[in-house]
């Protein structure tokens, strides 16, 4: 160390002058990420000898006991000789944690820059997974800048983190066990086909789910709907409820021919689509209008008419209705960064992203606004209560419960499936311990399907947090469906309130 030291005392002037040389266009770089996020596809990570080597120094440079304030040459030695600054910048998305080490080492040396390297550093880190640094699972040094970066982007937009602090007072007295449960084999209902979908066979024709990022609707919407349930669905992608108009009545003829059709032979639909503008909390299309769908047959094009009722089986069919708009924890618009495959209202830059990733003006809203300002006031609200409110949105699912936290504090939903993806939740700054223990203080008690006894909520999380293979910087991760039954839950038998008056808030005061 001390002739490390003395080395670089030294050197300091000659260093000081040459290297940062390579850091001039430190503006086109910034904007270079800012404009491409994980747009250039990835070969494996860190395997180059060139970025090994600058493993090894950036490591050594970290145990360095005066790291702060001494300079090590032999960075300067690999970023001004071989292979050289402008090599580490044209690949650096061969090993993006090693570009961020970088860039955070030349930050604590160079204060002059400093501000606009750690800017640099923050969009650097755009393109791993939030949850996976803080956790401390990058094998490469960070210097303890962690904190001075910001890691929590919307549309290419700095965000603030999602809290998961419950607002209003839960509807039980106490909370249910700090536990997550193997799924019970009741949920099962007798299939060997063990899935959440298993919940939907047991549900009553008329019930209600909510279908929280219904994408093309094969999966939740397509199920309930064939199992006579109402679906009250939110899609904020154009691009998406396009693939729905698709993909949907023909998934559905599969399942039941003749679904889409009248007695008569008219073609019909089971689904409908209900626009909402960007900024505005619910469709302009009054619910009482279009519900049940019966109602929506003045329309003058046959093609559009509603399924009237049964198709004359044995067991009756429902109808999806889907808004154009996210769920989220306010209404407002929103740019929204599209993608086919895992599209969020967060940025996710740690996964590999395809060529055409476009940004979207959406909506977005809540489901409590949904409930009190649209469905309750039209006199014609579905069901008092939902019965299984699902939840698949990339990461945003702190911010739809949030949403939806007046009816939870009222015990308005009895079951609720979330994708539990701690990768994702990192993406919008939620933390996933405390999202459990948010459903918990709202008396729920989560099952899952890979757990063979019950796991405490903590030891449940490390199970997706705890090494670079359940939650990889860049990555998916692992993931599954939790379901999450409300211990607390009677049938209600008051409607919901109108939004405004008193008995839609007083549980919250």
């Amino acid at each position: 160390a001390g002739r490390v030291g003395i080395r670089t005392a030294c050197h300091m002037t000659r260093v000081r002058d040459r290297r940062f040389s390579a850091w001039r266009g430190v503006s086109r770089v910034a904007a270079f990420f800012a404009g491409h996020g994980s747009l250039v596809s990835r070969t494996q990570a860190c395997s180059d000898l060139g970025w090994q080597s600058l493993h090894d120094v950036l490591t050594k440079a970290h145990r360095h006991t005066d790291f702060q304030n001494v300079f090590l040459s032999d960075v300067a030695d690999l970023t001004d000789a071989s292979p050289g600054m402008p090599w580490y910048k044209e690949h650096y998305q061969d090993c993006v944690e090693g570009f961020l080490s970088l860039v955070l080492y030349f930050s604590i040396h160079n204060k002059a820059k400093q501000a606009a390297l750690i800017d640099l550093a923050s969009s650097t880190a755009r393109e791993l997974n939030p949850l996976a640094l803080r956790s401390g699972l990058s094998s490469w040094p960070l210097f303890g800048l962690l904190d001075k970066l910001h890691l929590i982007w919307q549309a290419g937009e700095r965000a603030a983190p999602l809290s998961t602090e419950p607002w209003r007072r839960a509807p039980c007295q106490e909370p249910g066990p700090a536990v997550v449960t193997p799924l019970p084999a009741a949920f099962a209902a007798g299939s060997t086909d063990v899935s959440p979908f298993s919940l939907v066979r047991g549900l009553r024709p008329g019930a209600l789910v909510i279908d929280a990022g219904v994408f093309d609707g094969t999966d939740w919407s397509l199920f309930s709907v064939f199992a006579g349930v109402t679906v009250i669905g939110f899609e904020p992608l154009a691009t998406n409820r396009r693939l729905v108009d698709e993909r949907f009545p023909p998934a559905l003829e599969k399942l039941r021919p003749g679904a889409t059709r009248s007695p008569d032979g008219r073609p019909c639909r089971r689904h409908t689509l209900l626009p909402v503008l960007p900024g505005e909390a619910t469709p302009r299309t009054p619910w009482a209008d279009i519900f049940p769908a019966s109602r929506s047959n003045a329309a003058p094009d046959p093609d559009l008419r509603a399924c009237d009722g049964d198709d004359g089986a044995s067991s009756p069919l429902g109808h999806t209705y889907i808004i154009g708009a996210a769920l989220g924890e306010r209404v407002r618009g929103l740019n929204m960064t599209t993608r086919y495959d895992y599209s969020s209202v967060a940025d996710q830059g740690y996964l590999k992203g395809p060529k055409d990733m476009k940004r979207e003006e959406v909506a977005m809203t809540t489901l409590d606004e949904v409930f009190g300002s649209y469905l309750a006031p039209s006199g014609r609200a579905p069901a008092h209560s939902i019965d299984v409110l699902k939840i698949d949105v990339e990461g945003y699912e702190m911010g739809a419960l949030r949403g939806a936290e007046q009816l939870l504090a009222e015990g308005r939903v009895h079951y609720l499936i979330l994708e539990f993806h701690p990768g994702m939740l990192g993406s919008t700054g939620t933390d996933p311990l405390g999202m459990l223990a948010f459903l918990r203080h709202y008396c729920f008690l989560c099952h899952s399907f890979k757990i063979d006894r019950p796991y405490g909520l903590q030891e449940f999380v490390a199970r997706y947090t705890s090494s670079a293979e359940v939650l990889p910087v860049q990555g998916l991760g692992a993931i599954e469906d939790i379901v999450c039954q409300n211990l607390a839950w009677r049938p209600p038998h008051s409607p919901i309130a109108p939004r405004g008056q008193r008995s839609w808030a007083e549980s919250s005061e």
